[in-house]
């Protein structure tokens, strides 16, 4: 599994959501999301390039639609998030899922009980 950047993964969490969608909707909506969040405006262009190269990369299809093109993920949303984890637990964690249920276990970002659980599960 071929990780992504993260204006990448903002581009394919748009499209899990929305579902096929031209780059202008794309635009739109990552511009006014960066509106609410504090973020800077993507120019048209960063945007396109961006779905451009994950259809080069064989994470998007691209569909002319009269002059527009709509863009599609070839891959679904869990089979990406299975993929990455995966490639995670075995390039960080040398294969070990316990140690990666450590790792999560400690992260003081999660719900206190959850985090908890993760202990039990590991000990």
């Amino acid at each position: 599994m071929e990780s992504v950047g993260p204006l990448q993964i903002r581009v394919l969490h748009h499209l899990w959501n929305e579902g096929p969608s031209t780059v202008h909707d794309v635009h739109v909506l990552l511009n006014q999301h960066n509106l609410t969040t504090g973020g800077r405006q993507l120019a048209y262009t960063t945007v396109l390039t961006v779905m451009r190269n994950l259809v080069r990369r064989k994470i998007l299809s691209q569909m002319p639609i009269g002059r527009a093109h709509r863009f599609a993920p070839l891959i679904e949303r869990n089979d990406y998030q299975l993929g990455i984890l995966r490639q995670t637990r075995k390039e960080l964690f040398g294969g070990c899922g316990k140690a990666l249920l450590r790792i999560l276990a400690e992260d003081d970002q999660l719900d206190a009980s959850l985090r908890e659980r993760l202990r039990e599960v590991v000990s």
